[in-house]
């Protein structure tokens, strides 16, 4: 499946570059080597470009492709849904069955509120749990990513891990608002929690996290964290929040919290929910979500009824079929890590793929084993997008900053032809000097 021209793709960019910035709507699509890629058609777990060449899709639209391209239970429901109309400016049946589904699945949804993207749901919970403890302050973890909306920018992947007591410095990009509603702590820290919280949780109204930290390097919390987290928030007043936008779903069908057992008073879902089609939403106990009765929540395009019907869909196959979808997805995502490490060490390079079920992240260079996000900092990136590079030179679509999504769709073959290409890659990038590499 080795590619011979991406000058469709480059062609594609020069136009785009004159009336797009960068010429993609979303930035790290803009930092891809060879080039950032245009695409013309995608199914199940290949996707293809303009040039006509087909990739093994392990960026999966960013997340929300669990089921792989064009899931047929979910696009013949959309097709339906297409001839009796889009978007009504009113409700529809197939809103409160997504609300049952949720509810049904998740372990922490006694209610449900849609909206569209992560981000703004993430922004409905914190509003949320404002209103319902009549604070002002959120706790947010260094590495973990809640959306592109101020101030949760904060701190997130990639920043700087600081050091000495929580709070620590609020750290943004330039023309991010950052004020002193948000406070930094490191995760997986017990100890620095409680004493944060001892010092200033009588202001703290929500202490949202990734439960698993997919953003911060798909880090698992340690025996008893969360517990001890969800502790603390009672003792303090404050809610605790799950950002599932990642885990939802593709973890498990109730998600990260189903895997750990620990609830939540508030869960952000998003990209597996609509299998590709843009929803999201906000779920948690009855009494903090009807605090929305009080104060409002809007958009234009909540409960679309296209997206709705998709997530029903979506929904409806990972409930039915999870008894040999979820064991599926986890063998093959451990036999493509196991097989990259394996590849790894044949050659001689410092890498390591950290799972979590339907996840990867590769990380090169880094402490050995990787267990905290300053441990993922004191990895090498450049090795990893020389590895991104050669993987979409050998047909096959893999983020450059390590982080993979394994699909329903996925075959043994898929992953038996992505380690021949792993394995051509890791020869490639193994024989650059060092000071090429990192």
């Amino acid at each position: 499946m080795n590619v011979k021209t991406f000058a469709g793709s480059e062609k594609y960019m020069r136009r785009a570059h004159q009336v797009i910035p960068k010429g993609v709507n979303s930035s790290r699509r803009a930092v891809l080597r060879p080039t950032p890629l245009a695409f013309t058609s995608a199914l199940g777990s290949r996707i293809t470009d303009v040039d006509g060449n087909e990739y093994v899709d392990y960026v999966a639209g960013y997340g929300p492709m669990l089921l792989g391209h064009q899931p047929p239970r979910v696009i013949e429901a959309v097709r339906t849904q297409l001839t009796a109309g889009v978007l009504y400016g009113g409700q529809h049946q197939a809103e409160a069955e997504l609300a049952e589904r949720i509810v049904r699945m998740v372990p922490g949804a006694e209610m449900v509120l849609l909206n569209v993207t992560g981000s703004e749901a993430v922004q409905a919970a914190l509003r949320m749990a404002r209103a319902a403890t009549g604070r002002r302050k959120t706790v947010k973890f260094e590495g973990h990513y809640h959306g592109w909306i101020d101030p949760v920018t904060a701190n997130g992947p990639g920043s700087p891990a600081g050091t000495g007591p929580a709070p620590r410095p609020a750290i943004a990009a330039d023309h991010h608002l950052v004020g002193p509603e948000i406070l930094i702590c490191p995760w997986n820290d017990p100890e620095a929690l409680a004493d944060l919280l001892g010092r200033h949780g009588a202001d703290v109204a929500a202490v949202i996290m990734e439960p698993v930290a997919v953003n911060g390097g798909n880090l698992w919390a340690d025996e008893g964290y969360l517990a001890t987290a969800r502790r603390l928030c009672d003792q303090h007043g404050c809610l605790l929040v799950f950002d599932e936008v990642v885990t939802g779903f593709r973890l498990a069908p109730g998600g990260a919290q189903q895997r750990t057992g620990v609830t939540p008073d508030l869960t952000v879902l998003a990209k597996a929910l609509g299998a590709g089609f843009p929803i999201s939403a906000v779920a948690g106990r009855a009494e903090v979500m009807r605090i929305a009765e009080e104060i409002g929540h809007a958009g234009t395009y909540n409960g679309n009824a296209t997206s709705v019907v998709a997530a029903n869909a979506a929904l409806d196959v990972l409930e039915s079929d999870q008894d040999s979808l979820y064991p599926r997805l986890e063998r093959l995502t451990n036999e493509l890590a196991d097989g990259i490490e394996r590849l790894a060490a044949r050659h001689g390079a410092s890498l390591q793929a950290l799972r979590a079920r339907a996840l990867i992240r590769l990380h090169w260079g880094a402490p050995t084993p990787v267990r905290t996000y300053a441990d993922t900092l004191a990895g090498r990136t450049e090795p990893l997008r020389h590895l991104s590079e050669h993987l979409i030179r050998s047909g096959v679509h893999a983020r450059d900053t390590g982080l993979w999504y394994v699909s329903a769709a996925h075959t043994d073959d898929d992953v038996d032809r992505t380690l021949a290409a792993v394995d051509q890659a890791l020869a490639a990038v193994s024989r650059q000097p060092v000071g090429n590499t990192g």
